[in-house]
């Protein structure tokens, strides 16, 4: 009965709103699933995620444990098929609504070591906290407390007095379909989007992808309450969130790479596998989309393009051995 009246509420001013709750996952970015909802351009869905394990906001569990093939980690809630949108179009995100409701999260115990110079890494301490504390067979892994109305996360140490941090929620798998026949898991991120982990995915953002296919096949999941550039964890502070979201499509304005646009910046996100090519790759997709972003749609000319990026350029890490972020202030830029 509320969904009803809050799709009819939104119908007179042209657009719908929906509450979606799936009680299935999806572990994969496809174009070959059957679709959770079908929307269109302008419409606005409520939904919420799961944790990368698998655990609701109730803290209900819809994984097994250890992982049973071809069982993974970060279920996505998804497909989401937008009917107007069609290959060589661009769709539009608005994150509305990114907010955390439960309790706790969960990390790992210490930082990887691939992004630590020899002497520290052989100085590690344990990657041990407690066995089953989260997961069976798993003692890599310490809770986080996530206080709802202080908006505040603080790790469950075992030794020292620890310390407390304002949460950011933000969705670490955002995207679409991949192109052609490619299934892509919620593990890696490419043109599509996907596992980006970029922790401005945040609340009040809005993201561009590319769309490969008729309805687009759009996805969410991998919720974190917060997450330091580069990941160096292995994972955010992973949690299940609220999630509300409004799409348009951007009709014949293709784009090649994922976009964000905030009140702050615009940035071209190079997202690609980690581990699978050097981050120069990444780094050039990103500065490449960025000068054609500033030549089209904002009008500079190649050379104001090329010199605004040298002189007033920022980069982001978004995970190591990943994507990179090409970001312009929008203090710099034009009106469009």
């Amino acid at each position: 009965m509320k969904f009803m009246a809050i799709a009819l509420l939104a119908a007179t001013c042209g657009a719908a709103t929906y509450e979606i709750y799936p009680s299935h996952h999806s572990r994969v970015f496809s174009a070959f699933k059957e679709p959770v909802l079908r929307i269109r351009s302008g419409d606005t869905v409520i939904t919420r995620t799961w944790d990368s394990g698998g655990a609701d906001y109730k803290a209900v569990k819809h994984i097994v444990h250890p992982y049973q093939y071809p069982e993974s980690g970060n279920p996505l809630m998804g497909p989401f098929y937008i009917e107007e949108a069609e290959y060589g179009d661009s769709l539009e995100v608005h994150l509305d609504k990114v907010r955390i409701n439960r309790n706790y999260g969960y990390t790992s115990f210490r930082l990887a070591p691939g992004i630590l110079s020899p002497n520290t890494v052989e100085n590690l301490y344990k990657n041990h906290y407690k066995m089953d504390v989260l997961r069976p067979g798993r003692a890599d892994l310490i809770p986080w407390e996530l206080d709802l109305q202080k908006q505040t996360a603080r790790p469950r140490l075992l030794e020292g007095a620890g310390f407390e941090l304002p949460v950011r929620p933000m969705l670490g798998c955002i995207g679409v379909a991949p192109a052609g026949e490619r299934v892509e898991t919620s593990g890696p991120a490419g043109p599509h989007g996907g596992n980006m982990d970029y922790n401005d995915v945040v609340e009040g953002a809005t993201l561009y992808f590319p769309v490969y296919h008729k309805g687009a096949y759009f996805y969410v999941g991998d919720g974190h309450a917060l997450q330091g550039d580069g990941e160096g964890l292995g994972s955010g502070v992973e949690t299940s969130l609220d999630v509300q979201f409004t799409v348009k499509v951007r009709k014949k304005r293709p784009v090649s790479i994922p976009r964000i646009e905030n009140d702050e910046f615009i940035g071209s996100i190079g997202s690609q596998p980690e581990f699978s090519s050097s981050m120069d790759h990444s780094l050039r997709n990103a500065n490449s989309d960025m000068i054609q972003w500033l030549t089209s749609e904002y009008k500079l000319s190649q050379p104001e393009a090329h010199l605004l990026m040298g002189a007033a350029v920022q980069h982001k890490i978004a995970t190591y051995y990943g994507t990179i972020v090409t970001i312009i202030p929008k203090k710099y830029l034009p009106k469009r």
